[in-house]
């Protein structure tokens, strides 16, 4: 966007100024609504003065908004008149400005920003303390390229600490024509239009000049730049979640899902980008975690990275901080000493070397599946994020809701029956995870039919045997588990009997509704042990003892090692008898 310069002819009139045009890389500033103004370029041979009196007639200035603002305390505070414009008989082509009594405040804004005027662009004003506001719209239009740090943006944020432009009442916006815009009528000229809701979100400061006498396009070379409305500048930030590792099972969905058991770790990540923070004195920053009873969260294990590099918190900078409550979890960016009803605040704005606006945010850390994990329920991981909505008040926050991951165990029957199919009680059975030579440890249930693995705080009152019964139909249940697994009948009920059941499986839990079923099953070389999981239930294997030799499966590797050894017995018999025939 370029500006023009109008310059007094040599006799001195104004009616026969011309532009006097400079470079500036600058672009498309309405699109960011921080700055929807500018000087044209070059004006044509056609363009025409605009009548001084029409300078003076009220034009309107509008904020549009995607959301309901109509009850937001929206003031337009004038910096600077318009003293000429000129246009093409549509568009305004031109105009120059001159100071409306803010010259301090503008001047103290500049310097509290650190922003040096004594240099200016190509053929630009130098400053001029008396009108600093033609040098603030010729020199600091660098809020294309980034559009939130610029120097336009660390003037206006200094601006509004003015005491020129806090004390000043302004023109009050009112609704519009819907609830999504406001609008007044004020004297044309270049606005600060000021966002002084105190309760709620508001916007930061937005910055615009009215048209000219119904003349709302201004025209620079082939590009056009709409004035008078500006967009209301609120932000925020979101977050994401997923499971990103187990020690043991399964993940499904992208990280939506897990399944694996009771004692076993959980990884997550979560996913944030650093708010944008322009325009906040102070800025409160902050990702809540909330999980279900089954999950154990481990503080220890919390890493931070922001902008591809880690934060990790040392004797002199403390980066980040974890706090915890009763199922839930905060990590708290840039904390502070500051007395909060939450007793915790942050300011990322003091650390903003450390949280560049809008960069990356990875939060990882691990949890530990617990004893209180239901085969069936799906034990559940929320997240949001927390974050000042208003620049005005330094304690209202916001909280935007992430996705919520699952975590799942699941569940094992084991059914103990006799060759008559009656229910046997008395067998011990214990469980070893592929590849461990230890068994599983579990926690009996008062029921007397129900064993849970148990997790890694209880030491005492386990076992590592689990004994079939006759109540309940002989089934046992096994729950807490998941992967593949070896079961190894340790003790028959009857006297004397040492062929036992050995057989293999892995566990595989739906991760839609919890259900559990066998993926693969391995009989036992007997066969004294088989999948009969009922349809649409859990993972079921019934398990035979027989009494003697006579009473095993006739098709197991018992048997079939008998009908061996009886076929060559046979054989020689039948040899025998030939040959004494012969």
């Amino acid at each position: 966007m370029q500006w023009p310069l109008f310059t007094k002819n040599k006799k001195g009139k104004d009616t026969s100024m011309v532009p006097k045009p400079f470079k500036a890389a600058v672009g498309a500033l309405a699109a960011v609504a921080t700055l929807a103004m500018g000087f044209a370029g070059t004006a044509m041979a056609a363009d025409t003065r605009i009548d001084a009196a029409k300078l003076a007639v009220a034009q309107p200035i509008t904020v549009t908004s995607n959301m309901d603002i109509s009850g937001k305390n929206l003031v337009a505070v004038q910096l600077a008149k318009y003293s000429y414009a000129q246009t093409d008989g549509t568009n305004i082509t031109g105009f120059d400005l001159v100071d409306s009594g803010k010259k301090t405040a503008v001047a103290n804004a500049l310097k509290n920003a650190g922003i040096n005027t004594s240099t200016t662009k190509s053929g630009a004003y130098a400053y001029n303390a008396n009108n600093p506001m033609i040098w603030v719209v010729q020199n600091l239009l660098d809020s294309t390229n980034s559009p939130w740090t610029g120097q336009l943006r660390n003037f206006l944020n200094k601006l509004n600490h003015e005491s020129a432009i806090t004390g000043d009442a302004g023109v009050k916006l009112a609704k519009g024509a819907n609830a999504n815009t406001m609008t007044a009528n004020v004297t044309p000229g270049v606005y600060a239009i000021i966002d002084r809701t105190t309760t709620g979100q508001a916007s930061i400061v937005m910055f615009n000049g009215t048209g000219i006498d119904g003349k709302t396009t201004l025209k620079n070379g082939s590009t056009n730049y709409t004035l008078g409305t500006v967009s209301y500048k609120t932000h925020g930030t979101t977050v994401s979640k997923k499971i990103t590792a187990t020690s043991r099972g399964t993940i499904e969905g992208n990280g939506a899902t897990a399944e694996t058991s009771i004692g076993k770790t959980v990884s997550f990540e979560l996913t944030s980008q650093v708010p944008n923070w322009t325009g906040f004195d102070k800025y409160y920053y902050a990702l809540n975690d909330t999980y279900s009873a089954g999950l154990t969260f481990d503080p220890s294990t919390v890493k931070v990275n922001v902008n591809g590099k880690d934060l990790v918190n040392d004797s002199t900078h403390t980066y980040w901080k974890v706090t915890t409550e009763s199922g839930k979890f905060h990590v708290i960016f840039a904390p502070t000493a500051d007395a909060t009803a939450a007793g915790t605040a942050s300011d990322i704005v003091a650390m903003a070397a450390s949280y560049p606006i809008q960069t990356a945010v990875k939060v990882t850390y691990t949890m530990t599946v617990n004893k209180n994990a239901v085969p069936q329920t799906a034990d559940t991981n929320t997240v949001n994020v927390e974050y000042s909505r208003n620049p005005n008040t330094v304690t209202d926050h916001t909280t935007t809701p992430g996705n919520t991951v699952k975590v799942w165990v699941g569940k094992l029957q084991l059914v103990k029956k006799d060759t008559n199919n009656q229910p046997l009680a008395g067998a011990s059975f214990q469980i070893f995870e592929n590849g461990s030579t230890a068994a599983v440890k579990f926690v009996k249930s008062s029921d007397g039919y129900t064993y849970r693995k148990a997790d890694l705080t209880e030491t005492t009152g386990t076992t590592d045997t689990i004994t079939s019964v006759s109540g309940n139909n002989g089934v046992v249940n096994i729950t807490g588990l998941d992967g593949a697994y070896t079961m190894k009948e340790t003790k028959s009920p009857y006297t004397g009997i040492t062929i036992l059941p050995n057989f293999s499986y892995t566990l595989k839990v739906n991760q839609s509704n919890g259900i559990t079923t066998f993926n693969p099953f391995t009989q036992d070389s007997n066969k004294l042990a088989s999948n009969t999981t009922p349809n649409g239930s859990n993972a079921q294997t019934t398990v035979i003892n027989a009494r003697s030799i006579l009473d095993m499966p006739k098709t197991g590797s018992v048997w079939m090692t008998i009908f061996a050894a009886m076929t060559v017995l046979f054989v020689a018999a039948g040899t025998i008898i030939l040959r004494k025939r012969a």
